[in-house]
């Protein structure tokens, strides 16, 4: 705790002396130091963000070993052949469970911790004239203001690591399939990067809806309070909807892509499928499909929280920078 207050005095000293310049590098750079105030608890959350998305591939290797067992010889098999892959099969998906786990867990607890170092930095560095007001505007600004940190806690290492670990394991274990695992990921990273802009401006939307609704409630303003709660209400649902469309478009978009690879290959246009492929090939190729999407869609996600926190984070490391904004969204 020493050491945390220590820090936070420095990062709040750092401050003072270096003026009220909002350029992005220092900006960036009191940010970072937030997060650099728990040195442990940053390594305990990201190391399952590194592992894991290491070791998921493991899922397409265990599901083409048993299905190439099943598809071998005969057709058929006895249930006794499939007991050598229990353990194993447990084993696997267990530990990927108990790291999902700790992802999430370690996750929540850092969030909350950069959340009260913010909270701290916000009140630090303002002179509080209306207590209610303040409170309200430091709970929204810093939890949104804490969204770009999380590119450091998952989004980075699951695109740096995940991605890479799929194209090797779909190398070892098919390669002749990797240009036509490409090239069916495509549709579904291209659908989540156009829909990344509207939900960006989506969720900046309503941020600005909400901090008007605070600064309504500050000078008692009861009419404008109201019009701007509708107008929140308006951009959430609007967000929300973008979002889920976003999801569902991207799920359709895997199935279309690989509809596509399939009409290629079978027209001859671009063979990216050989004319030969076994069940398991087939079978390690869908989870592999899944799992290349979840990094691909990572990196969309670093514009969407960017877009959404940066103006937060200019509110909560500059004081006077809300201050010259006022009114200038109502």
């Amino acid at each position: 705790m020493q050491h945390t207050n220590s820090g936070y005095k420095a990062m709040n000293t750092a401050h003072q002396s270096s003026g009220k310049g909002n350029g992005f590098r220092m900006l960036f750079r009191e940010l970072i130091g937030v997060m650099l105030l728990h040195p442990w608890l940053l390594a305990i959350t990201v190391l399952p963000n590194i592992v894991r998305p290491a070791l998921e591939p493991l899922k397409a290797w265990i599901t083409g070993d048993v299905i190439q067992e099943l598809t071998t010889g005969s057709g058929t098999y006895a249930v006794e052949e499939l007991l050598p892959y229990a353990p194993l099969a447990m084993g696997v998906f267990l530990g990927l469970g108990m790291l999902k786990m700790w992802e999430k867990l370690t996750n929540r607890m850092l969030d909350e911790r950069l959340l009260i170092e913010l909270q701290r930095t916000w009140f630090a560095r303002r002179h509080v004239a209306h207590p209610g007001e303040q409170v309200t505007r430091a709970i929204n600004d810093c939890e949104n203001a804490r969204k770009p940190l999380d590119l450091f806690q998952k989004e980075l290492w699951l695109a740096s690591v995940g991605l890479p670990a799929v194209l090797i394991w779909q190398i070892s274990l098919g390669p002749e399939l990797l240009p036509a695992l490409l090239m069916a990921a495509l549709p579904p990273f291209l659908v989540s990067l156009g829909f990344g802009r509207v939900i960006g401006l989506a969720s900046y939307q309503t941020l600005i809806a909400l901090a008007s609704v605070g600064r309504a409630v500050g000078a008692g303003d009861d009419m404008k309070m109201r019009d701007h709660q509708e107008s929140f209400y308006r951009h959430r649902v609007r967000f929300e909807w973008w979002k889920q469309s976003s999801e569902v478009m991207a799920e359709f978009a895997a199935w279309g892509g690989l509809a596509v690879v399939l009409v290629l290959s079978a027209t001859g246009i671009w063979q990216l499928i050989p004319e030969n492929v076994s069940a398991a090939q087939i079978g390690m190729f869908i989870v592999n499909l899944r799992l290349l999407i979840e990094p691909l869609k990572s990196i969309t996600d670093v514009y969407v929280k960017m877009r959404e926190g940066w103006p937060a984070v200019r509110r909560v490391l500059r004081p006077g920078y809300d201050e010259a904004q006022g009114d200038s969204h109502d």
